[in-house]
């Protein structure tokens, strides 16, 4: 169980909830990352290990995923929770059917007033024939806590990228669905939270976002890099559309345009720009 933190004393809830789902068999891997959180447990199936400051989450998972020899590795932002039988339904069911990684449904919840957004996932098909697109293209992004996989395809497939602090875990997730033998139950096991603030990679930017989405691309099909590039493109000029950054989202909607796949964000973005 592998859980980077920065500076974020919701780690402590975070870790209970692993201590506390009903699996005893589980060693948690805290790294911290150079921050200031005195972090102790009595729990001797807790390990800490202190990393200099980078604020790149990949870093430190990676880093921790190098530490153990456990067979399966699971992961868990230090402000989520895992539900009650998270870790034993998916332990039994990775090993039954020989997967190299599962994931589990979410619920997500905004933090500032505790208010439910909704389910993760709604009528999932996994089909490698076709890349499962992000939001707008009827697919899905797994967020990173709802994983369970064998260490040695996280090894296998590089882990994550190291070069990304921001969206990592949508190019990782990528990486997982088109590189594995993937299965998906539908149980709740994981609660998100959005808009906390703090933590290791706040900070992020439209330019972070299309770095995120350029690496995406290096792993997909001809027939699914223009689609993907239409969408990247066209949420980048809508998000600097919205930061009035005229010459910027005009560039990227007419980008989004020329990849012959651009979504209703690219013209909105435009038309912002263009009014304002």
């Amino acid at each position: 169980m592998i859980i980077p933190t920065y500076r974020r004393k919701e780690v402590l809830r975070a870790v209970e909830s692993v201590l506390n789902n009903g699996y005893d068999d589980v060693s948690v891997l805290v790294g911290n990352d150079g921050g200031e959180l005195d972090l102790r447990f009595q729990d001797p199936r807790v390990k800490v290990f202190d990393f200099p400051h980078t604020g790149n989450p990949s870093i430190l998972r990676n880093n921790l995923a190098r530490l153990t020899d456990a067979e399966l590795i699971t992961f868990l932002d230090d402000d989520d929770v895992y539900l009650p039988g998270k870790i034993e339904k998916q332990v039994e069911y990775i090993l039954s059917k020989d997967y190299d990684a599962v994931f589990c449904n979410v619920d997500v919840y905004d933090f500032r007033d505790g208010s439910y957004l909704g389910r993760a996932y709604n009528d999932v098909v996994l089909n490698k024939d076709r890349f499962i697109y992000i939001h707008n293209y009827g697919g899905i992004l797994v967020y990173v806590g709802a994983w369970m996989m064998r260490r040695e395809f996280f090894l296998r497939i590089g882990g994550f990228n190291e070069s990304l602090d921001f969206l990592e875990d949508w190019e990782f997730g990528v990486k997982v669905i088109l590189n594995g033998n993937i299965g998906f139950q539908d149980f709740v096991g994981v609660i998100h939270y959005q808009n906390v603030e703090g933590g290791l990679n706040q900070k992020g930017s439209v330019d972070k976002f299309i770095k995120a989405g350029e690496e995406i691309v290096k792993l997909l099909s001809d027939k699914d890099k223009r689609k993907f590039m239409g969408y990247l493109y066209g949420t980048a000029c809508y998000k600097f559309s919205r930061r009035r950054k005229r010459k910027k989202s005009i560039l990227y909607g007419i980008k989004s345009i020329l990849t012959g796949s651009p979504n209703s964000l690219a013209f909105r973005g435009m038309v912002r720009a263009i009014i304002r």
